[in-house]
């Protein structure tokens, strides 16, 4: 792992994430944990003076790198939540960590809008479908109503109809007592 590369990596990832070992933030910490043992067994300080000198390189470039590229993940998955353009380049270089911790961030992020926005509580375990315009719910209705649905559709729907409505209208239903979900078994 050469410092000139990793300099070279870090300017590259002010713009766009860039394409990165699976295994990059491993090599850093272990070439860290080597330069230290290495540290403890010098008895030269102009090796010493060499190696804190390494130490602090490595550490300020791990810390940078962690940093750029967390910060264009939460940008973006705020962006999905929202429904807007991140305007981030490179989401298809993430690694599988990272990818892990892009999923967690929009599902935390929709869980917590839920919450806020609509009322709804995700139970630990369980997992509502999200209230975004293109997720749909089958549910049952128990009162006659009429709305016009997020879809611009406007609905007249009588008791024990089943229908297939947009999330955020089958949820405002359903919290309301007008619908029940109906559960599918596959």
């Amino acid at each position: 792992m050469d410092i000139e590369e990793l300099m070279i990596l870090l300017e590259k990832s002010r713009k766009s994430l860039q394409v990165v070992e699976e295994t990059l933030y491993d090599e850093l910490r272990e070439k860290i944990e080597e330069l230290e043992k290495l540290r403890k067994t010098t008895n030269s300080d102009e090796e010493i003076q060499r190696i804190d000198d390494e130490l602090r390189t490595l550490r300020r470039i791990q810390r940078r790198l962690f940093e750029e590229r967390t910060g264009k993940i939460i940008r973006a998955a705020w962006a999905e939540v929202c429904g807007t353009v991140s305007g981030i380049e490179g989401l298809d270089n993430l690694t599988s960590r990272e990818v892990l911790f892009y999923r967690s961030l929009v599902d935390v992020i929709s869980s917590f809008r839920d919450e806020v926005l609509y009322g709804h509580s995700v139970k630990s375990g369980e997992k509502e479908v999200a209230d975004e315009p293109d997720a749909y719910r089958i549910v049952r209705i128990l009162d006659n109503v009429e709305f016009e649905g997020i879809d611009g559709k406007t609905y007249k729907l009588r008791k024990e109809d089943v229908v297939s409505l947009p999330s955020l209208n089958a949820n405002a239903l359903i919290k309301g007592g007008a619908a029940e979900v109906v559960e599918i078994k596959r």
